[in-house]
């Protein structure tokens, strides 16, 4: 219903819409993860921030996958290798079709931005008519954090924000007792859950923290960060830029790319969306 309100497709579009395994609870909120970048091309560091949205602590009941519209990539990209270019429903399939992204909870949202604004607007509002509470949250990763103002995302500013170092850890955004460093317009981060889990390296168990923080002003009404905290992130230097460049050296570009099927572009990037 939400999709047709959007106006985005059509019934026989519909009729292969792809279902999710996550149930509305009438208790509680139900945490929608929006997923967004560039995924030109998409790797390993991108695969760990989706997965860690997943989470028990964060209860999310799906996650979905925004990648960057073509016209707006291309100018990210402009003055680094903007030969290696995927078109927008190029990446889609590929992370559609990654192996480790499970389907029953990872929806790839493959129309332009524009309708995605009223899609969400409507599936809040037809799930609260069935009561429920539907909120949508952006998930990020800590390079992405603007601590003036950590809700100013592309493409829209919505009212929570999910910050995971599964991939990436940048030291200064913490404080010298632990805590995330505090956000613009942000109350003190208080811990919500801590939980263990073997990471299979041989170190032990490794700690997992979440941490929230709430709004201090009604600017935007129930604004909430979270911050998910590794112990041991896979800091990797993975990053799209090394990528592109490597497989530039290799004379990939754009146009040999769109001649490759979903399959061949998946082995092409395997060793990238691989762990090591």
């Amino acid at each position: 219903m939400a999709l047709k309100e959007a106006r985005l497709a059509s019934v026989p579009e519909l009729s292969n819409t792809q279902p999710l395994e996550g149930t509305l609870q009438p208790e509680r909120e139900n945490l929608i993860l929006v997923y967004g970048g560039s995924f030109n091309p998409p790797h390993r560091g991108h695969i760990n921030a989706l997965l860690s949205g997943l989470r028990p602590e964060i209860a999310a009941i799906a996650i979905i996958i925004l990648p960057t519209e073509d016209f707006h990539l291309r100018n990210k990209i402009a003055n680094s290798h903007p030969d290696f270019f995927l078109q927008q429903s190029r990446r889609a399939n590929i992370m559609d079709a990654i192996p480790s992204i499970p389907k029953g909870k990872v929806w790839v949202w493959t129309s332009t931005w524009y309708p995605f604004k009223p899609f969400m607007e409507a599936l809040v509002r037809l799930t609260e008519a069935d009561g429920f509470k539907t909120v949508f949250v952006n998930l990020i990763g800590p390079d992405k954090v603007n601590p003036r103002d950590p809700l100013m995302l592309k493409p829209y500013k919505l009212a929570r924000v999910l910050v995971t170092n599964k991939s990436r850890h940048i030291a200064t955004e913490f404080l010298p007792n632990g805590k995330p460093a505090m956000w613009n317009g942000f109350g003190e981060w208080t811990c919500c859950m801590t939980s263990y889990e073997d990471d299979n390296t041989g170190a032990g168990p490794e700690e997992i923290v979440l941490w929230s923080c709430k709004g201090l002003d009604d600017s935007i009404p129930g604004k909430i960060g979270y911050y998910l905290q590794y112990a041991r992130p896979r800091s990797t230097g993975i990053n799209s830029t090394n990528i592109r460049r490597a497989l530039t050296e290799r004379h990939f570009d754009e146009t040999s790319l769109n001649h490759l099927s979903t399959e061949a572009l998946l082995d092409l990037l395997e060793p990238f969306l691989q762990e090591n």
